[in-house]
């Protein structure tokens, strides 16, 4: 008698716990998403899709470079760590020494990048400032004209933007003056920006 009971209240489970109520083609559902979207008030919604945000034309555009020798890569899509990247081989190279007391340089090969990651399409302020936390971290600088809100990371070279519900971290490093990387982000964001988000 013991075991029907427990067989039937196993079953019970097993049909009550089929599924959360959501379709199983979600996921196909939401690679038919267009990038941009449009909400009541007739603008344009950025839907999350790194490809929409960050295309290879203003990569392009912002670098001067040819978009047909980009190498595109893109990590980790749809988790938490995704990054664009859009890589180029244009024979930069980087001059380090190998050791303080040694004073031998060695030259490195470097690719020129732009790439995205961390984008938020549900961020308010709030979580976007709990998230970079500026008031912890001396290194940030705050950007004007860029955005809601924006900051500098000086020691890794990137910015990180909020504008209109939309988060994310931008980098372009295609030269060793940090000064003009930091310029290329900065209009990157902005163009970004009015271009891609609205």
């Amino acid at each position: 008698m013991r075991k029907l009971l427990y067989i039937s209240v196993f079953a019970l489970l097993l049909f009550s716990c089929k599924g959360n109520g959501q379709s199983t083609n979600a996921v196909a559902k939401h690679d038919n998403v267009k990038g941009v979207v449009s909400d009541s008030d007739n603008q344009e919604v950025f839907s999350g899709d790194y490809n929409d945000l960050l295309t290879l034309e203003l990569a392009s555009r912002i670098t001067g470079f040819e978009p047909s020798k980009a190498r595109k890569t893109h990590a980790l899509k749809r988790m938490t760590g995704e990054i664009l990247r859009y890589n180029w081989e244009n024979g930069r190279e980087e001059i380090k020494e190998k050791s303080a007391s040694n004073r031998k340089r060695k030259t490195y090969p470097r690719s020129d990048l732009v790439q995205i990651k961390w984008v938020d399409t549900e961020a308010d302020l709030a979580s976007f400032l709990e998230f970079i936390e500026p008031e912890e971290h001396p290194e940030l600088l705050k950007i004007t004209d860029v955005g809601d809100r924006a900051y500098w990371n000086s020691k890794k070279s990137y910015l990180q933007v909020y504008y209109n519900g939309v988060s994310f971290t931008l980098q372009v490093d295609i030269s060793n003056d940090e000064v003009s990387d930091k310029e290329k982000t900065i209009a990157l964001a902005k163009l970004i920006i009015a271009e891609r988000i609205k």
